[in-house]
């Protein structure tokens, strides 16, 4: 046994054989243009930037409601005042909140209007 342990694996191993493919296969690749890849990079940035409006606006309005139940919750004594036998918290409600999530629902109506007509006039 004073075989070389090298020759005894070379021996074993199958021969290489090469794999390719015919000369006349024709290879279609797809590769997207770059007009394609600019447009959905637009659209991106253009859902992104109505997701991060709708998210502040309604962040905003959370805030405002959560702040009036706080305030409601923590100062009890307001359920006590009256206008013409209206408890104050439905004034509050009436003549605050409503109106604030009317004019939010404008602005960012408005807002979302500015981004798609800033995203067409890139897109053109």
């Amino acid at each position: 046994m004073s075989q070389d342990p090298d020759v005894h694996f070379a021996a074993q191993r199958p021969a290489r054989v090469r794999v390719q493919a015919p000369a006349d296969a024709a290879v279609d690749l797809q590769v997207p243009s770059a007009e394609h890849s600019a447009e959905n990079f637009y659209v991106r940035q253009l859902i992104r930037s109505q997701l991060r409006l709708a998210v502040s606006v309604a962040s905003g309005i959370i805030v405002l409601l959560v702040g009036i139940t706080v305030l409601l919750s923590y100062w009890p004594q307001i359920s006590q005042i009256t206008l013409a036998r209206i408890p104050l918290p439905w004034w509050i409600l009436g003549l605050g909140v409503y109106p604030l999530i009317l004019i939010a629902g404008v602005l960012y109506n408005i807002s979302a209007v500015r981004n798609e007509k800033r995203y067409r006039s890139i897109a053109r």
